[in-house]
């Protein structure tokens, strides 16, 4: 599981940038930043991301392993 790279890839086919990412999870842009740096996560904020991007958590974490 990668989440940065799921991140990076989700925002590319969603075409959105860290700002957007961090407006739908209502937390900070240098949050994301650390998130797009990171392989791991936990439970939480992954369900977040996922629901952030309009996925579900397989969906969102398969991009990661892509």
């Amino acid at each position: 599981m990668n989440v940065g790279k799921s991140i990076k890839v989700a925002m590319a086919m969603k075409d959105m940038n860290q700002q957007d990412l961090a407006g739908r999870m209502k937390v900070s842009k240098p949050y994301i930043s650390q998130l797009v740096g990171k392989e791991h996560a936990g439970v939480g904020t992954i369900v977040l991301l996922a629901d952030a991007f309009g996925m579900k958590v397989s969906e969102f974490l398969a991009l990661g392993e892509e």
